[in-house]
């Protein structure tokens, strides 16, 4: 009689197996019995917490952003700390993005949402309900109205739709100022702050590196553009308002009659003669316009068209925020150049340095008004 062999024993953490080897048990069950124990080690092996080492970073915090400056914002003060996805693209009209569902699907999993409250993204609404993203909706912590330390231009005295498009707490463009994008700045950095607590110090330091850029560079372009100040320009849609104000440039005129309404033969006959009595030198039309009508003029006055985007990422390569105000300001004061030299003006020089810097250090827009349209 052949003598039994001793039984084998696998050990699981918290668990013995004892596996018989018996030469007449089937070859079959012991294979079965060692697999279920593997499987076992497995699952416990996965169930016990990782090394910290091994967990890795966190994840980014998902923030969407409705326009691009907002983004930019976003990635300026969070760095690596977030992953921005932007719904409006630089150049496009941002009241007219459509709520498709891809841009719900991306909205369904964010962090943190960045708007301009007011009625400029009235899109955003249906794209948050489509999201199923109750957080993001306005008046949660993760909605972020970047508008509110802002200074409202342009706000109606009476609602019509007899004045066309126009918005009902104000013109909407905030983000066309510097000084505006500095005050959002800092409402991104709170928000991101309440985000990340664990963050604070890096958030606090990178806003903190922008802060400063953004102002030196501010006081350059107030000094630089002391000889914009009282010139006549027109754009086709009143969306430049605050930079505007903020240069001292003077709009008088708009190719649109009316907010989002198309011009008439009988409107732009006015508006040229307004040109040449003015001289204007400057057309601003942004890209997803219509370049007829602001070439028309062109063509029939001293002006040249500046085809200029109110985000960055227009034109390609322009995509910083610094970068992008460094651009717009810079054609505008190409532009004028040389209007200022034929008229025996001088440049623009060191004395400007008092205003500029006293612009620079104030964090709201001003409380001018420039009118009843908006945009």
């Amino acid at each position: 009689m052949t003598p039994r062999t001793a039984d084998k024993t696998v050990s699981v953490p918290g668990l013995t197996l004892r596996v018989p080897h018996d030469q007449a048990r089937p070859r079959l069950l012991r294979s079965s019995v060692i697999t279920l124990a593997c499987m076992l080690v497995a699952m416990t092996a996965s169930a016990l917490p990782l090394a910290p080492s091994e967990a890795g970073a966190a994840p980014p915090l998902k923030v969407i952003a409705t326009v691009p400056t907002y983004g930019e914002l976003a990635r300026e003060i969070g760095g690596d700390l977030v992953d921005v996805v932007v719904l409006c693209r630089p150049g496009q009209d941002v009241h007219s993005v459509s709520a498709t569902p891809s841009m719900m699907a991306r909205c369904r999993g964010a962090d943190l949402l960045l708007h301009t409250g007011l009625d400029a993204e009235l899109w955003l609404p249906n794209m948050l309900r489509g999201s199923s993203n109750n957080a993001l909706l306005p008046g949660n912590p993760a909605s972020i109205d970047l508008s509110s330390k802002v200074t409202l231009k342009q706000v109606p005295r009476k609602l019509s739709r007899a004045q066309g498009d126009v918005h009902a707490f104000g013109n909407t463009h905030v983000w066309t100022d510097p000084l505006a994008v500095r005050a959002m700045a800092a409402t991104v950095r709170d928000a991101l702050i309440a985000a990340l607590p664990d963050h604070a110090a890096e958030i606090t330091e990178r806003h903190g590196a922008f802060h400063l850029r953004l102002t030196k560079a501010l006081v350059g372009w107030l000094t630089e553009a002391k000889a914009l100040r009282g010139r006549p320009i027109v754009v086709y849609h009143p969306s430049w308002v605050y930079l505007l104000d903020r240069l001292g440039l003077k709009q008088i005129g708009t190719i649109e009659p009316k907010p989002r309404v198309a011009p008439t033969a009988h409107h732009l006959d006015e508006l040229l003669a307004t040109m040449q009595h003015e001289r204007v030198a400057v057309v601003i039309r942004e890209p997803y316009q219509f370049p007829d009508a602001a070439d028309f003029l062109a063509e029939r006055s001293e002006a040249q068209v500046l085809v200029l985007s109110t985000h960055p990422g227009y034109p390609e390569g322009v995509d910083g925020i610094v970068e992008h105000f460094a651009y717009n300001i810079g054609a505008l004061i190409a532009a004028y150049a040389p209007r200022a030299q034929s008229a025996g003006e001088p440049a623009a020089n060191g004395q400007a340095n008092d205003q500029a810097n006293g612009q620079a250090n104030n964090g709201r827009s001003d409380e001018h008004d420039s009118g009843n349209d908006n945009g």
